[in-house]
């Protein structure tokens, strides 16, 4: 495991610990509330403990809070079960009053939070009118809480419910379209890889295919055994399946359309090298000459080429005051390749490569896995940034 995945681990499971540490302190409020309210009156009334309906919706509040705590998305039935709970229970309060102030705060303070489940989750099953009995039994649970009270306190309660179910509809709103950039960035990201991929598939395929003709045409002209060319030929043949299959591993769907952009290689990397270079920033390159010619199979050169233009474009972003920048592609132990680019700038904060955000790089790594290799992109003890990944030079046969 890199550096950059240890740090995106941890930082995952502090949030998830605050996460849990705020759910906890949410469900003691509640019943502590919940408690309160069953054992405490003004002087001249009861408590509603000494009223058998106030232990009703004792009982549904607690069920309330239940689904609180054990929500999951794709449970929205049960949220629509509470708001039924709720609406019968304060049904029940108006038909059976007996002189007791209900208990409502606790039940209240959930059903606001389910409401913020309830829009944000506006299109899953039942439907959407699960928000709407939500909101319901939010508004009308006021008459268990100022049926008692003092004149003109229900007038303002009632507003200042209204209000606060609005702000959670806004925020529930809010999340609900957070979900939705954040599926389609997802979904965009995806969609380019697949076609950049569909394209390299066709270019993969027909260099082997090419060799696999080469290796036939030879055979038929000269005396080479029969076994040998056969040997040859299939040889060739498996590197194509290989290959082929990796790619559709990887593009999980079909993609149609065809692009015109040339597969990417060693020698192109000097290419990228200089269009930045004219840019501003002083940038060098080497590539070891033992690479050159086919010592490096045609789609772990492509992925090469990707690791330092994608490596080129987060410097530009997000490397403050960089100078010199330095891409090496270089042979490597185990009969792999390592491709390094290192920068000057400053390793400022909120830089996508650190907090993990940045979609480049994820897709990045998970194409250099597909090919057998492994990326680290991490702060250098120098001060700048490192982005390196090593790769085998040939692909794995196929199985």
């Amino acid at each position: 495991m890199t550096s950059t995945s240890t740090a995106r681990s941890l930082h995952g499971r502090f949030n998830r610990l605050l996460m849990l540490l705020l759910k906890l302190t949410t469900i003691g409020i509640l019943l502590l509330t919940l408690a309160a309210e069953m054992t405490s009156a003004l002087p001249d009334q009861r408590p509603p403990m000494m009223s058998w309906v106030a232990w009703t919706q004792f009982a549904v509040a607690l069920f309330v809070i239940g689904v609180y705590v054990w929500y999951r998305p794709g449970r929205k039935r049960w949220i629509a079960a509470a708001s039924i709970a709720s609406l019968a229970a304060t049904g029940f309060d108006a038909l059976y009053d007996q002189g007791v102030r209900g208990v409502a705060t606790a039940e209240l303070l959930a059903l606001g939070l389910l409401m913020l489940f309830s829009v944000r989750h506006w299109d899953a099953a039942p439907g959407r009118w699960v928000a709407i009995a939500n909101g319901a039994a939010v508004m009308l649970i006021g008459y268990r809480l100022f049926a008692f009270d003092v004149e003109n306190t229900a007038v303002g309660g009632t507003v200042l419910i209204f209000l606060a179910m609005m702000t959670m509809i806004g925020f529930g709103a809010y999340l609900r379209s957070m979900d939705k950039l954040r599926r389609e960035t997802q979904e965009e990201v995806r969609q380019a890889e697949r076609l950049e991929l569909a394209r390299e598939m066709h270019d993969f395929v027909a260099h082997h295919v090419t060799g696999m003709v080469v290796l036939a045409q030879a055979a038929q002209v000269t005396n080479t055994d029969p076994k040998k060319a056969f040997a040859d030929i299939e040889e060739a043949g498996l590197a194509a399946l290989t290959s082929m299959r990796r790619m559709v591993k990887m593009l999980r769907n079909d993609d149609g359309g065809a692009g015109t952009n040339p597969l990417g290689d060693l020698a192109q990397i000097e290419d990228l090298v200089e269009r930045f270079n004219r840019e501003g920033t002083d940038t060098t390159c080497f590539i070891s000459p033992e690479l050159a010619g086919s010592a490096v199979a045609p789609e772990i050169a492509a992925t090469a080429h990707r690791i330092v233009r994608e490596a080129l474009t987060n410097v530009r972003k997000h490397a403050r005051g960089a100078t010199r920048v330095r891409v090496v592609v270089a042979a490597a132990s185990g009969n792999g390749l390592e491709v390094s680019v290192r920068d000057d700038g400053r390793a400022a904060r909120g830089r996508l490569s650190e907090s993990g955000g940045g979609m480049g790089l994820v897709g990045l790594g998970e194409r250099i896995e597909a090919v057998g290799g492994q990326l680290r992109a991490q702060s250098r003890p120098e001060g700048g940034w490192e982005t390196a990944a090593w790769l085998p030079r040939a692909t794995a046969p196929a199985e």
